[in-house]
């Protein structure tokens, strides 16, 4: 059952209206689904190839005597594409086949690896031209992400996908453990421009994968939404999701203290007696054996202490671990910390990213993604600017001292905060059964569409309904409507109308299709309360600014005017005189 974030929380939903989930599901289960174990596999390859390459890009910045600055600028050059440019593709991710978004974007991918193998096996390279060509990859990065994340549904079932999340992570991780380890021999064998070579290799057996995977793709039966219409119902939906709002929030302020362990470790390994390459792999190893580590506990310690306790939990260590770093100059202590801080770094982020997945619905999942991983890549550019220039300033362990402490104090903040318990079962789609559209010509794209839905209740149930509409504000605002009002009549005191606007039909249409079980519970508690043997009654009215006209001027009549009295465009009227404002009830 979906526990409440607050009293005002807006997933509140009653237990008998979840429907049962399978329970004790084994972290590795997904790798049972072919698609999900080939993906899987070969997604391994590229993150090797990922982290083999960044230890590469970040000692050749290092090795060239290159500012503190400078040496982060990697992580804002890999980051700043996913903050300016997810959102945009979370819209093209949502709406379209996803399969073909990534593959779009992982072909940007090799062709900036190729440009920059070139560059290193000519002499080209220097670490201004490493850090542009690291920001065009990042650009594909960035189209493949959102629709990345928003695939995993697609892969495995609904029971699984949590599983399926961890699971990457884990690739994820696993790779970062082994990969600077492969990255840091490469390079004192080889030299960078193979390691750069490598990375795109990896890269190719990904979109292999991808290309021979054959999904189903959901059949639309409404048009794409436009760029500007899906990143306005974005934002919109985020703006009555308590759950997103809450997951962004603390995914930024978390990356922007985090990032000091990510952005000044190549420097922590440079500054160390005896420093190399190959100590800032076997640090990046570190990092990674402990979320491969972790990996198998995250779903336990969730169980145990709920998601937001986990990553104040991990949060709170984590900033530890960065104060032990600061602290300690010995490996001897370095290296156990390291290693609790990658199984704190894995419990918080899959535990974000988990919560996502799970609380969003389907039809906003790639927006609502996209905005998680910008708000993370927002506080891991913003954190990786900031210490980079404290440790020029101050030092490079001063830095990280600073950055701990800010982390623990943040993660306390949010310790009072609750998000729901992780439950897809409630998000699954429950379609509203299509009403028929006006029976006169009309443009279902202009204008806007007044929706009323009339209740009798009772007197000594007021305050109940009244309580029980607030989540149904919300859903409507979060699912499209543009404006929401509840009215009660002056005469008929038993009779409440609930009046919302939606922007046009379309819009209205795609409200109906983005129902879920959880929408539909909220909806059914407030219809039980109505009295009367028929419905709560439902009335549609739309703009005149929908209906199409001949001939032009100040007096404007439609094509056809057979329609019922509430739906009627009003003739002989200035068309720009409040277009939208709802007209006299009888």
């Amino acid at each position: 059952m979906l526990q409440p974030v607050s009293r005002q929380s807006d997933l509140t939903l009653e237990k008998t209206a979840v429907p049962p989930r399978p329970e004790n599901v084994s972290t590795w289960a997904p790798l049972s689904i072919p698609a999900f174990r080939i993906i899987w596999m070969a997604n391994l390859f590229a993150n090797l190839g990922v982290w083999a390459q960044s230890v590469a890009a970040a000692w050749v910045v290092t090795s060239a005597q290159a500012s503190p600055v400078m040496v982060a600028m990697i992580q804002v050059a890999a980051a700043a594409p996913l903050v300016l440019m997810s959102i945009v593709t979370g819209v093209i991710a949502d709406n379209y086949d996803r399969r073909r978004v990534m593959l779009f974007g992982l072909f940007i991918e090799v062709l900036g690896g190729v440009f920059i193998t070139v560059i290193a096996f000519m002499g080209m390279l220097t670490p201004t031209l490493l850090i542009a060509s690291i920001l065009c990859v990042s650009v594909g990065g960035a189209i493949t992400t959102p629709a990345w994340q928003a695939a995993v549904n697609e892969q495995v079932p609904r029971n699984l996908v949590s599983s399926a999340v961890l699971l990457n992570s884990v690739n994820y991780n696993a790779a970062r453990a082994i990969g600077p380890a492969i990255g840091g021999m490469l390079l004192a064998a080889l030299g960078p421009a193979w390691i750069f070579l490598l990375n795109v290799l990896c890269f190719c057996t990904l979109i292999w994968a991808l290309w021979r995977w054959r999904r189903a793709v959901p059949e639309k039966h409404l048009p794409p939404e436009r760029l500007w219409e899906g990143i306005k119902a974005a934002i919109h939906f985020t703006q009555y999701s308590s759950v997103t709002r809450l997951i962004m929030l603390r995914s930024f302020i978390f990356g922007i203290s985090a990032s000091a362990i990510w952005a000044l470790l190549p420097l922590l390994a440079h500054d160390h007696p005896g420093g190399n390459a190959s100590l800032y792999g076997y640090m990046l190893g570190g990092l990674g054996v402990g979320a491969i580590a972790a990996s198998t506990l995250v779903n336990r310690a969730r169980r145990r202490l709920g998601s937001s306790r986990l990553i104040s939990v991990a949060a709170m260590t984590l900033g530890g671990v960065m104060l032990v770093l600061g602290a300690a100059n010995t490996l001897w202590a370095m290296f156990p910390a390291l290693i609790i801080g990658g199984s704190c770094w894995i419990a918080a982020v899959a535990s974000y990213n988990s919560s996502v997945q799970i609380l969003v619905p389907d039809w906003v999942k790639a927006r609502a993604l996209a905005l998680y991983q910008t708000a993370l890549y927002a506080g891991l550019t913003m954190g990786s600017f900031l210490w980079g220039h404290m440790a020029e300033s101050l030092g490079t362990q001063t830095a990280l001292l600073m950055a701990g402490a800010l982390l623990m104090v943040s993660a306390l903040m949010f310790w009072p905060s609750r998000l729901p318990a992780l439950d897809s079962d409630s998000l699954m789609g429950a379609p509203e059964a299509r009403i028929e559209a006006p029976d006169f010509d009309f443009d279902p794209a202009r204008g806007s569409v007044m929706v009323t839905i009339e209740y009798r209740i009772e007197a000594d149930q007021v305050r109940d309904f009244a309580r029980a509409v607030r989540p149904l504000r919300r859903l409507r605002l979060r699912n499209g409507a543009k404006r929401w009002s509840l009215y009660r009549d002056i005469e008929t005191r038993d009779l409440w109308q609930e009046v919302f606007l939606v922007p046009n039909w379309l819009q209205h249409l795609r409200m109906q299709d983005r129902q879920t079980l959880a929408d539909r519970a909220i909806i059914e508690r407030v219809a039980a309360m109505h009295i009367g043997t028929e419905p709560p009654r439902t009335r549609h009215g739309v703009s005149y600014r929908t209906a199409r006209y001949e001939g032009e001027g100040a007096t404007l009549r439609p094509v056809q005017t057979t329609a019922r009295d509430d739906q009627a465009p009003w003739a002989g009227e200035d068309p720009h005189a409040n277009p939208d404002s709802p007209r006299p009830g009888r």
